[in-house]
């Protein structure tokens, strides 16, 4: 979510009680598999969530079906829930319709609405009149299972009808989040490319926005701005020209192409006129600090389909008394190097310096928590801006651990003072356990060595040879990432000649750059993270000595 330094407003306080009221964990099954939606654009969001034009819920009792029938209602395959709400409904002979209709919403124009014999269900809303029929297909056999599984009510003919109903409040955030990523990944990687089984280890950005519908009620639209597979880092030699991308694990990949879409962000509200101002997700801010802030009632959501390596990962620790638990050997930082995870501390000097070294998706998770998703580079655009929410797909981790993995390392004491120099502070994401969007089957070796990522106005993926830290070619080194530091430099000159920043095009190197309140914040970070036995962070400063 944007801070309230990042927004200019405290709707962080508002939202923060509404997730962790009315978004639970679902302990059991998913009620649905997320999957492609056949017709729907690339680069659309998911259905709307709270239903334009919905009148007054179903008006009476839904006939029970025989449980014999054996309908599958819980997991529809993917893009056949009309086939299967009309065999069901064919099942009880009764009348099934699809009532068309069009909203005021330019993004999501289509809402289709059941009505089997007059009940009107809950409408669904999208950008295609196709995913729209879906969609309300979907959001009557989601009812319709509801009914099935709950007591029989008493049937009075004065019962009042039920409230208005929508696929935003059938679906839980968790199920809406692993929705987006599918069917962003699908659309993007067909079902018969050699690297759709990379699906398993994909892990997400999602951008919501809540925005007011015609009636003055507030939906929420959930959308995919950033993506990336992988669950390995490059495991040769340091790389000094800034073209190698180190880390390929998915979590920091997705996180990467999240800056990826900022800077085209930054480059859209700049140069884009009125259109790009009203089109782009930040908005100018005045006064001495930051020029842009995230615009109001956005919110950022993180998506893993594995356990993050490191404290989180595998790891079950009984309770303990408060503090004893962040000395531990496991909460202690770890580094993936020469293919092998390994507490910093027991990493020879000659081994980190001449190596590619990556700190664990726990670690770089808990220093996101402090200085948020964004980077030294855009942090002279932008202030911190902080995930509200993770939901991981992995049913073998074990949340207190993951919890504390993220939000306690390093301890920030605020009764000796300010620890860090604001407007840092230590952000609590809400966490969840999501259904996950992979295949079911182990993903295969030839996945291991490839990493895709990306982000929204991306016209493909690309897929990175994890060996090299460069994108895959037939040769035997293939071109630059679009995520390597020498690509993050040049966008960073690109924002500073927009906004004709003279003194950020006066820096030469990637280090020099990188100078600001971000890095002096990541250097306290480093300072209390040693100073408290969980150990020093690495430092690289040659690796930034390129110019482009």
């Amino acid at each position: 979510m944007a801070s309230p330094a990042a927004s200019g407003t405290d709707d962080s306080g508002r939202r923060r009680p509404r997730l962790a009221a009315s978004l639970k964990i679902s302990p059991g099954r998913s009620p649905w598999r997320p999957s492609p939606r056949p017709g729907q654009d690339r680069l659309e969001p998911v259905p709307d969530p709270s239903a334009v034009g919905s009148e007054a819920g179903p008006s009476r009792d839904f006939p029970k079906a025989p449980r014999r029938l054996g309908l599958q209602l819980k997991d529809p395959p993917p893009g056949q829930a009309v086939a299967l709400l009309t065999k069901y409904a064919a099942s009880l002979g009764i009348c099934l319709s699809f009532r068309e209709d069009r909203t005021a919403d330019p993004y999501l124009p289509f809402s289709v609405r059941v009505e089997l014999d007059g009940m009107t269900c809950p409408p669904g809303i999208a950008s295609s009149k196709k995913e729209a029929k879906q969609q309300a297909a979907l959001s009557a056999l989601s009812y319709i299972q509801r009914q099935l599984e709950s007591p029989e009510p008493p049937r009075t003919p004065s019962r009042p009808p039920l409230g208005s109903m929508s696929v935003g409040n059938i679906l839980t955030h968790e199920q809406r989040c692993a929705a987006v990523v599918s069917a962003g990944f699908d659309r993007l990687v067909d079902e018969t490319s050699p690297y759709w089984a990379c699906k398993g280890t994909v892990a997400a950005v999602i951008l919501e926005r809540e925005v007011p519908d015609v009636r003055g009620h507030t939906k929420e639209i959930y959308k995919l701005v950033a993506l990336g597979t992988g669950s390995r880092s490059c495991a040769g030699w340091l790389d000094f020209s800034g073209r190698q991308l180190h880390d390929c694990h998915g979590l920091v990949v997705a996180r990467r192409a999240l800056l990826r879409f900022l800077f085209r962000q930054l480059l859209m509200v700049t140069q884009g006129g009125p259109k790009g101002r009203e089109r782009s997700v930040l908005a100018p801010q005045p006064g001495p600090g930051p020029p842009f802030v995230l615009k109001p009632r956005i919110f950022l959501h993180l998506y893993i389909s594995n356990t993050p390596k490191g404290a989180a990962h595998d790891v079950y620790l009984p309770p303990s008394p408060k503090g004893s638990l962040l000395h531990s050997s496991p909460f202690r930082l770890q580094a993936h190097i020469r293919g092998e995870l390994k507490p910093v501390c027991y990493i020879a000097p000659v081994l980190r310096d001449t190596y590619v070294g990556c700190l664990s998706g726990s670690d770089k998770l808990a220093r996101w928590a402090v200085l948020g998703l964004g980077s030294a580079l855009l942090a002279h655009f932008l202030p911190p801006l902080y995930a509200t929410s993770l939901v991981l797909a992995d049913p073998c981790h074990d949340p207190p651990t993951l919890s504390s993995a993220i939000h306690t390392r390093p301890a920030l004491d605020r009764d000796l003072g300010p620890c860090l120099p604001p407007p840092y502070m230590r952000n609590t994401l809400h966490l969840f356990s999501g259904p996950p969007v992979g295949p079911s089957s182990p993903t295969p070796n030839s996945c291991h060595e490839l990493s895709l990522n990306w982000s929204l106005g991306d016209p493909d993926v690309e897929v990175v040879d994890v060996t090299t830290g460069r994108v895959k070619a037939d040769a035997a080194l293939g071109p630059p990432s679009r995520l390597c530091k020498a690509a993050f430099l040049r966008a960073f000159r690109q924002a500073a000649q927009a906004l004709r920043k003279s003194r950020l095009l006066a820096l030469e190197t990637y280090e020099e750059a990188k100078a600001g309140p971000y890095q002096e914040a990541r250097q306290q970070l480093s300072l209390l993270l040693e100073q408290q036995g969980l150990g020093a962070w690495p430092s690289k400063p040659l690796v930034g000595k390129f110019r482009n």
